[in-house]
């Protein structure tokens, strides 16, 4: 019995590994993984954002401002938030960018809609906020926020 046991927990561990890997290769990550890569963001110097992303799986995208308004484009490896490649030029910090707490504060209310996996986050000049991940049945997801007072002002599922 012992033996079926050791086996069924080994079969277990196969299966959530595929599973992490499979989530990962969909291009979504969890509010855990994604709050790792913000503190990343954070330690390099952003200050405020206008995009995030995961792309093809291993990549974080991060796109935004430091505090002096330079402009800063940044892809980290989902693995250890490693930098991958880097781009700095100057520009000018938008009112309409998202502050670190404003993100966490927009993820929140994507959550609350029904994201459990992250994909994307992207604001525009207007205010508009759109969120892209996937639900707890792994359908695509997407939410779409008001800049002010974080509302989800649209939900739409993809089948």
């Amino acid at each position: 019995m012992n033996r079926t046991v050791t086996l069924s927990l080994a079969a277990l561990t196969l299966t959530g590994a595929f599973a992490t890997s499979a989530q990962a290769d969909d291009g979504g990550i969890s509010r855990e993984e994604l709050d790792r890569l913000l503190t990343s963001t954070g330690e390099y110097g952003f200050a405020s954002y206008d995009e995030l992303g995961v792309d093809d799986g291993h990549r974080f995208e991060a796109e935004g401002w430091r505090d002096d308004g330079w402009r800063l484009d940044v892809d980290m490896s989902l693995d250890d938030a490693s930098i991958l490649r880097e781009q700095q030029r100057e520009g000018q910090l938008p009112e309409w960018s998202l502050s670190g707490d404003e993100v966490s504060q927009a993820l929140d209310a994507a959550q609350q809609a029904g994201l459990e996996l992250f994909g994307s986050l992207d604001v525009d000049r207007m205010g508009d906020i759109e969120i892209e991940g996937y639900d707890a049945q792994h359908q695509e997801i997407e939410i779409r926020l008001d800049r002010d007072t974080f509302d989800v002002t649209g939900v739409q599922h993809d089948d």
